[in-house]
């Protein structure tokens, strides 16, 4: 996975740097996002390296199922990476330019994975103890997971805190083991 990221990287810093140029970050981020999308569906995939199918095949599917989302520079990007043979790299590509954003706008994605839904109150206290010890605005989704028996799971960055009863279990039985 690292190569495919080492790979994709330069391009997402190309994007990055045309979206903040032309000031359309949402648009780009769409677009990174939905050329991910499109890239990874079982069809598309299947034609990316197949010998029978053009560049320009390729980009006329592509640009065709995206519509306008990919106009303008968008439309020149992915030209690029056909050229390239690149856009097979889309996810990582879209990967990057994210982890770029959020970088720039200090906001951190956080994961909580729930034994139960978790109300209001409880969410704002996980967002508020993990903002604060990350130093940026959290961007928070939650999934419930019955499997946990109970307490939380939560994912910033590279960090995960597993606060659940399955994980204390884990824990005491390979304190047992040892």
């Amino acid at each position: 996975m690292e190569e495919r990221t080492t790979v994709a990287r330069p391009y997402a810093e190309a994007a990055y740097q045309q979206a903040r140029k032309e000031a359309q970050l949402d648009e780009w981020s769409a677009a990174t996002e939905m050329l991910a999308a499109i890239v990874q569906d079982p069809a598309v995939a299947e034609r990316l390296d197949h010998p029978h199918v053009s560049r320009e095949q390729m980009a006329d599917l592509v640009l065709s199922v995206g519509g306008a989302v990919f106009s303008g520079t968008r439309e020149n990007f992915i030209h690029v990476l056909l050229e390239a043979k690149r856009l097979g790299y889309a996810p990582e590509i879209f990967d990057h330019f994210h982890t770029l954003r959020a970088e720039d706008e200090n906001v951190i994605d956080v994961e909580v994975l729930s034994a139960y839904p978790l109300n209001e109150v409880e969410e704002r206290s996980i967002a508020d103890a993990v903002s604060k010890k990350m130093g940026k605005e959290v961007l928070m989704t939650t999934v419930v997971d019955a499997s946990l028996f109970g307490g939380v799971i939560v994912r910033a960055g590279d960090q995960v805190i597993d606060l659940s009863l399955r994980g204390k279990m884990n824990q005491l039985s390979n304190l047992l083991h040892s």
